[in-house]
């Protein structure tokens, strides 16, 4: 039966809003389900969408962060270009492209890696035009000016400035700059004070303790490493990714074996949501090395195959394994 004209033109308002509300609406929901940290429900969903309507920006956005959880840097950095082709003045979406390809530039050739790194900075420097508070961006910033090469662009001073634009914004994040810059220069002592400033900015906030810990471990403070981390536990109990830092300081320290060895089956067992396979193979990494300082290298060689599994572009882990043969 034929709809009158007067009823279609009736109609024809509500149609419309519907079929342009629709793709908004299944966004959101992607979004949504992305935020639960419902990546494969979310992926489906934008999988779809991208099949049905490939001109939506946070589409690819949100495809290209899960390409990221799944460590799949090839395929997030598709996802992001489609992204910045699509909505040019987004600073976040420059930030996760620029992002992206540092993540794809440790596995790509020697010639290659230049331009990665010419390219990455460029997104991030995009990034922070369209959005001077784009903290994220400037640490960003602040790694590529600290670690690169003065003839590709690195420069201490550049870095420092970065830092200290990051501290006006967020003092605890500023801190943390300016320890990866001491870091870079090999210089512990004001590592442990950015550090312990980052802890005293935020006390409630993982960055300072985890950092500050780490510094200890590595410089065989193990007392100080499982002290630091244990004052973040009692202000924060819940926080699973503590379980992680206790593993990796006794995998870094021998300390405390049994201690790392329970914590990081424990984050195995129920991992935060936000551990992607870096981490999930991390934690085995770092059962590994607790096995090898107790001198069992089957068990050490069975973690390290665990986490290449799960992450096989883990060169930590690699160089592990094919160290015990």
């Amino acid at each position: 039966m034929q709809l009158p004209i007067r009823t279609l033109s009736k109609m024809l308002p509500a149609l419309i809003a519907f079929a342009s509300s629709a793709p908004a609406q299944s966004v959101d929901h992607a979004r949504q389900l992305f935020e639960e940290a419902k990546y494969a429900e979310a992926k489906s969903v934008l999988s779809t969408l991208q099949k049905t309507d490939d001109g939506s920006a946070a589409v690819s956005y949100y495809l290209g962060r899960i390409a990221m959880i799944d460590n799949d840097g090839n395929k997030a950095v598709r996802h992001f270009e489609r992204a910045v082709q699509l909505e040019e003045t987004s600073a976040l979406y420059h930030f996760w492209l620029g992002s992206a390809i540092r993540d794809v530039t440790p596995h790509v050739s020697k010639f290659r890696m230049p331009f990665n790194a010419r390219r990455m900075k460029k997104e991030w420097e995009r990034a922070v035009q369209l959005d001077p508070n784009q903290i994220d961006a400037r640490y960003g910033l602040v790694q590529f000016y600290s670690m690169a090469p003065g003839v590709m662009g690195g420069s201490i001073d550049k870095a420092r400035a970065q830092a200290a634009e990051i501290a006006k914004r967020n003092e605890m994040r500023g801190a943390i700059a300016r320890g990866l810059i001491a870091e870079q220069q090999k210089n512990v002592a004001a590592q442990e004070a950015a550090y312990r400033q980052a802890i005293v900015a935020a006390p409630d906030s993982a960055p300072g303790y985890f950092q500050l810990g780490n510094v200890y471990a590595v410089n065989g403070k193990a007392d100080e490493a499982f002290a630091t981390l244990d004052q973040y536990v009692k202000r924060q109990p819940g926080d699973r990714w503590a379980m992680y830092e206790a593993g990796r300081f006794a995998g870094t320290t021998g300390e405390q074996l049994d201690r790392g060895e329970s914590a990081l089956k424990q984050f195995l067992a129920v991992p935060p949501v936000d551990a992607n396979a870096v981490y999930v193979g991390g934690a085995h990494y770092w059962l590994g090395r607790i096995a090898e300082r107790r001198g069992s290298k089957s068990a050490a060689r069975a973690q390290y195959e665990a986490a290449l599994k799960i992450n096989p572009g883990s060169q930590l882990s690699r160089r592990a394994l094919d160290a015990l043969k």
